[in-house]
């Protein structure tokens, strides 16, 4: 496998003088010494180094993503061997990842959630290779592993000595695939979330295990799932196809075989390497910042809906004591006390338990009595460092407050409600303390004057029922309106979030559309539900990619509940 000069199989003998026998062959097989190192402070990623670059070296950085079972450890060594020279008459092969890894058929075997970035240099290349590997994925254990990937990238693009710049997103599925699992499914969400809507074009697709033919079962795969991908002059996908034979062990009778395959891969890895302009690299820098919008937004939709759920909590309960009110109309007229019952409904800090790592940590408001971050925040130290936080202020709680006004802990604000019994005595009491800024019926103390000296003056209990109702209504007038502004605010955050991110149908968004659009209709907001729903169309395999995501995360969440009650 070369990269292109004849010259370059004279450098075999010096590099099996830097690697350790695997296999006598044919052909034989080394492993690569290569250098170790960990990145960040947890070691959730190591660099493995071979060779020595040259600041004249043309570095190309990829990121492969694929199940467990793909290929995709053989073809990071058929890239290591293109770039080191090796062809097919030198019979030796290279591995720089650790041996045996591509064998582990079971999949409960595959322990580590930790990214290796492999870094490949030699001196008769101009071109120098780093390629980020995702081991993991497709565990059995679920999603919290997975998770844990996604998480150890985003270290990665962070932390001082990482990448930040991308090549390619080489997503890689096996040639027979027709229809990708839920667990794909899954991890190719969770990764691409990473990145916002400017990496799409940097989206290949590998197919491995191929004999050299169109691949159209698992085209037709990756077509179906939504899947944002670089597309060619035809408007297809662009794809790259690898043979997965280099390490079989070579015989006269299949010689000529073994050579196709061996030439296969080498041209298409000449196509590959010719693809990746330099024009075409992307600044994960760049990518940062639509990211970090998109969690913002992300966790502004949530915190709205949550506000949305409590404006109709506080609705509901003015709408029972109405009831109570017209029930007991003749009892009011006779001046007689009564008793009647409501549902209160408050909020309450309570710890997060059996949750995804993801979410045990939550950026809220102690103000504001709001989460501002619930979800995915597991990255920031410190209430300050909350991507929501931008230039010392909250981009998401109602009063936007300054971050020292902002906890991250273990726990959360929930809406709790509980039945109390309430008198009418009571009922007109409460109207009468208005010093409380949360009281949940509040009008202007003009108007409430005005209220209290026709109480005093004329004494009809008519008239007292009727002003108290009219308060009533003038509080759920207040809080249709709160919820319609709370449902607009939603909606441009939505809106603007489909703009940036990688991924529209995501199923964080589609989620949202599907609680926001009765919402817009029942506040009367026409035009906004009838532009949600325009955003909800997708297409019916998305829906299905959609549903498998949300299906394999309350899979995950509920074998990690199992695990830790010990079923």
């Amino acid at each position: 496998m070369s990269a292109g000069s004849q010259e370059t199989s004279y450098t075999v003998h010096g590099l099996i003088q830097k690697s350790e026998l695997i296999s006598e062959g044919p052909p034989k097989r080394f492993h690569l010494i290569t250098t170790r190192s960990n990145l960040g402070e947890n070691g959730s990623v190591r660099k493995w180094t071979f060779g020595q670059r040259d600041i004249n070296m043309q570095n190309k950085i990829l990121l492969m993503v694929g199940e467990t079972g793909t290929g995709k450890t053989t073809l990071i060594n058929a890239m290591t061997n293109y770039i080191l020279g090796v062809t097919f008459t030198d019979e030796v092969w290279f591995e720089i990842t650790e041996e045996g890894e591509e064998n582990q058929s079971d999949q409960s075997k595959s322990q580590t959630t930790k990214v290796t970035v492999y870094e490949v240099f030699t001196q008769n290349n101009p071109i120098c290779l780093t390629i980020i590997d995702t081991p993991g994925y497709g565990d059995t254990r679920g999603t919290e592993y997975d998770k844990q990937i996604a998480e150890n990238l985003y270290n990665l693009f962070h932390c001082d000595g990482g990448v930040k710049e991308i090549d390619a997103v080489c997503l890689v599925v096996k040639a027979s695939e027709n229809r990708l699992s839920d667990r794909q499914h899954y991890i190719f969400d969770a990764v691409l979330s990473l990145f916002g809507k400017d990496i799409e074009n940097n989206i290949v697709i590998f197919i491995t295990h191929s004999d050299g033919l169109p691949p159209d079962d698992a085209l037709n795969a990756i077509k179906k799932a939504g899947i944002p991908f670089r597309t060619n002059d035809d408007n297809e996908p662009e794809y790259f196809l690898f043979n997965n034979r280099q390490t079989k062990k070579r015989s006269n009778k299949y010689n000529k075989d073994f050579q196709r395959a061996w030439d296969l891969t080498e041209d298409t890895l000449n196509d590959f390497f010719d693809s990746l302009g330099e024009q075409n690299r992307k600044s994960l820098v760049q990518t940062e910042s639509l990211l970090t919008e998109s969690i913002r937004l992300e966790a502004c939709i949530s915190n709205l809906q949550n506000r949305i759920e409590f404006v109709e909590y506080k609705s509901k309960k003015l709408t029972q004591i109405q009831k109570a009110l017209e029930e007991n109309h003749e009892k009011i007229k006779r001046d007689e006390n009564f008793t009647f019952t409501v549902t209160k409904y408050y909020k309450e800090k309570v710890p997060i338990e059996d949750v995804s790592w993801r979410n045990r940590m939550v950026s809220s408001c102690s103000v504001c009595e709001e989460n501002c971050h619930e979800y995915n925040c597991w990255c920031a130290l410190n209430a300050m460092l909350c991507k929501v936080i931008k230039k010392g202020y909250c981009t998401v709680c109602t009063g936007k407050c300054h971050y020292t006004k902002h906890v991250r802990e273990n726990k959360k604000y929930v809406t709790r409600s509980e039945d109390s019994n309430m008198t009418f005595d009571e009922l007109k009491k409460q109207y009468e303390t208005l010093s409380n800024p949360k009281s949940i019926t509040k009008f202007d103390s003009e108007s409430f004057e005005n209220v209290k000296n026709d109480f005093e003056t004329k004494k009809k209990k008519e008239e007292e029922k009727s002003s108290i109702e009219k308060r009533l209504q003038e509080e759920l007038t207040e809080k249709e309106k709160e919820k319609a502004e709370l449902v607009e605010e939603a909606f441009n955050s939505i809106m603007k979030l489909s703009q940036i991110a990688l991924k529209p149908d995501s199923a964080f968004i589609v989620q949202s559309l599907d609680f926001l659009i009765p919402q817009a209709e029942e506040t009367g907001r026409n035009v906004l539900a009838k532009n949600l729903r325009e955003l909800r169309k997708i297409q019916p395999e998305s829906e299905e990619r959609v549903h498998a995501a949300i299906e394999y995360a309350r899979a995950g969440l509920n074998k990690m509940k199992d695990f830790i009650s010990g079923k």
